[in-house]
C-alpha cells in the first residue's frame, strides 16, 4: 500500500472539507438527513487507504473542520473569537479516534467505532462536553431515528456510519461488505422500531406557553419584567386543569424567591386560571451568584418543588478559569456565574413525577435518562433561544428532544421564550409547534407513561465500551501478531 505523496495529501484535504460541508447540511436548520450518509462514505473512502496514523488524523480533522464550520456557525451569535477557537479543538477531538484505525478488511468495522466514539469525547470534552452540531441531530427526521430507541444516540450514529460504509463499498465495486452493511443497518433500525418504550399510566392536559419577542436579545440588555408579562399574558389561553410549561428564565427575581413579588403573581395566576405551572427562574443571589432552576406551583397557589440547573453552560453560564480569561475578553455579557445544582433531574408536581431538562441539558441524553429513572414520567424542557438571531440553535434544541422522546419512551414538552416551543410525542413526533417569535400557547392530550427504555436502563458506557474494544483490538492486535511471531 503506497504512501500519498504530498500533493494526493492537499487534494484528499480539501476533499475531506468538502465531504463535511457536506455532512454539515444533514443537521438542522436543513435537516437533509441522507447527507450524512454520503459525506462519511466520501471520508471513508479518503481515509480507509492511508497507513499513517498521522495522516489519518489529518484527514478526518480536515473533514470534521468542514463539518464543525457549518455545524457550529450559531457561535458567533455569542462569541466570534471563541467560535475560531472551539471549532479546530472540537474537530480534533472527533478525529483523534481514527488515528486508532488501521487500513484493511477491519477498517469497516472500526471506522464506525471511531466515528461514533469521536462523538462521545465530544460531548464530554471540554468542559463536561458541548454536544451541539451532533451527527444524531440530523437523523431526528429521518427513518433511521427509530435506532435510538435501541441504543441511544451514539447508536445512531455508529448505524448512520455503518449506512456510509455500504455507500463506500458501493461504489468502490465490494457488493458483498456493501450487503452485509445494508443489512446490518435495516435489521438494528427494525430493532429499534419493535424495542420496549414503556407504556401509558395515564393521559394529561398541557399547555407549553410561549412569551415571544425579537431574537438576536442578550439577557444583559432586555426588561426581565416585559419577558414576565409576556408570559402573564400569553397564559390566559391555558385550559384549567393543565400542566403549564414556561421558558427557561421566563421568571426572574432577587433571592429569596419565596419572598418575591413575582411568585405572588404566579400563584394568584395558577389559583385564578386552576392550573400548574412550572417555569424556569433565574433568582440573583447576589452581584457574583445567580440560580438557574424550574419551580412548580400548583393551581392551589402552592411552591410545590425545585429543580436547579445540573449542567451548566461554559462561556455562557460560567467562565471556565475566568481569573485567566478575563484579561484578555470582554465578560460584561457574563457578569454572574450559576450555581450548580445537584440531586436527581426531577420534580414533584400535582400530576405525578416529571423529568426536567432546562435549556442545555436537553443535549445530554444521560440528563434525561437520570430524570426518567427517577421516575419521571414526562420531561420538561424550559429553554432560551433569544441570544441568537438564526434558527441554528432553536432547530437543534428542537432536534435534541425528538431524540429525547425516543431514547426515553416519554412525551417532551419544550418552551422557549422566542425559538421554537414543541409538543413531542414519545415517538419523537412533533405534536405541535410553535413559529419563532410569536406569543403561542401550545396544548395537547399528553400522556404520563412509566417503563424504560434499553438506552434509560444500560446508558452510553455498554456502547462506548464496545467502541474502545474495537479500536483496542485494532491497535493491540498487529502488535501481538508481531510478539507470537518473533517469540
Amino acid at each position: 500500500m503506497s504512501r500519498p505523496t504530498s500533493r494526493s495529501m492537499r487534494s484528499r484535504r480539501a476533499i475531506g472539507f468538502g465531504a463535511g460541508l457536506l455532512t454539515a447540511f444533514s443537521l438542522p436548520p436543513w435537516g437533509w438527513w441522507p447527507l450524512a450518509l454520503i459525506g462519511l462514505a466520501v471520508i471513508f473512502v479518503l481515509v480507509e487507504p492511508v497507513e499513517s496514523r498521522g495522516a489519518r488524523f489529518s484527514l478526518t480533522w480536515w473533514s470534521m473542520l468542514g463539518f464543525f464550520g457549518i455545524g457550529l456557525v450559531w457561535m458567533i451569535d455569542l462569541t466570534a473569537p471563541g467560535y475560531v477557537i472551539s471549532v479546530p479543538i472540537v474537530a480534533a477531538i472527533m478525529a483523534t479516534p481514527m488515528a486508532f484505525t488501521r487500513p484493511g478488511p477491519t477498517f469497516a468495522i472500526s471506522f464506525p467505532a471511531a466515528v461514533m466514539l469521536g462523538e462521545a469525547w465530544h460531548w464530554v470534552i471540554p468542559f463536561g462536553g458541548v454536544p451541539m452540531g451532533s451527527i444524531a441531530m440530523g437523523q431526528a427526521g429521518g427513518p433511521l431515528a427509530e435506532v435510538a430507541r435501541a441504543l441511544g444516540s451514539l447508536g445512531l450514529i455508529a448505524v448512520v456510519a455503518i449506512g456510509a460504509v455500504a455507500l463506500a463499498k458501493f461504489a468502490t465495486n465490494e457488493p458483498r461488505p456493501a450487503a452485509v452493511a445494508v443489512v446490518l443497518v435495516v435489521a438494528v433500525t427494525v430493532v429499534g422500531v419493535i424495542a420496549p418504550d414503556g407504556q401509558v399510566n395515564a393521559t394529561l392536559p398541557v399547555a407549553v406557553v410561549q412569551g415571544g419577542g425579537e431574537l438576536g436579545t442578550r439577557a444583559v440588555n432586555s426588561s426581565e419584567t416585559t419577558v414576565f408579562e409576556r408570559h402573564l399574558v400569553a397564559a390566559a389561553d391555558v385550559p384549567p386543569g393543565s400542566l403549564s410549561v414556561w421558558p427557561e428564565s421566563a421568571v426572574t427575581a432577587n433571592a429569596p424567591f419565596e419572598d418575591s413579588r413575582q411568585l405572588r403573581q404566579l400563584q394568584d395566576l395558577a389559583r385564578r386560571g386552576e392550573f400548574t405551572i412550572v417555569t424556569g427562574l433565574t433568582e440573583r443571589i447576589d452581584d457574583d451568584f445567580f440560580s438557574n432552576a424550574a419551580i412548580v406551583v400548583s393551581s392551589a397557589g402552592e411552591l410545590v418543588d425545585r429543580y436547579e440547573k445540573v449542567h451548566l453552560v461554559p462561556f455562557g453560564e460560567y467562565i471556565p478559569l475566568r481569573s485567566l480569561v478575563d484579561p484578555f475578553a470582554d465578560l460584561s455579557l457574563i457578569p454572574r456565574t450559576a450555581i450548580k445544582g445537584t440531586g436527581d433531574a426531577r420534580v414533584d408536581s400535582p400530576h405525578g413525577p416529571l423529568a426536567l431538562a432546562i435549556s442545555f441539558e436537553v443535549y445530554f441524553g444521560e440528563r434525561t435518562r437520570d430524570g426518567v429513572n427517577a421516575g419521571g414520567e414526562i420531561i420538561l424542557n424550559p429553554t432560551l433561544a433569544s441570544s441568537y438571531r438564526t434558527t441554528h440553535v432553536p432547530e437543534q434544541s428542537l432536534a435534541s428532544a425528538r431524540l429525547r422522546a425516543i431514547e426515553s419512551g416519554r412525551w417532551v414538552l419544550q418552551s422557549s421564550t422566542t425559538g421554537y416551543s414543541a409538543i413531542v410525542d414519545h415517538r419523537g413526533h412533533v405534536v405541535a409547534r410553535s413559529g419563532l417569535k410569536e406569543t403561542k400557547v401550545l396544548t395537547a392530550e399528553a400522556e404520563r407513561r412509566t417503563g424504560t427504555t434499553w438506552p434509560v436502563r444500560t446508558g452510553k458506557m455498554p456502547i462506548t465500551a464496545a467502541a474502545i474494544a474495537i479500536l483496542g483490538t485494532d491497535t493491540i492486535g498487529p502488535w501481538l501478531r508481531r510478539q507470537r511471531h518473533f517469540g
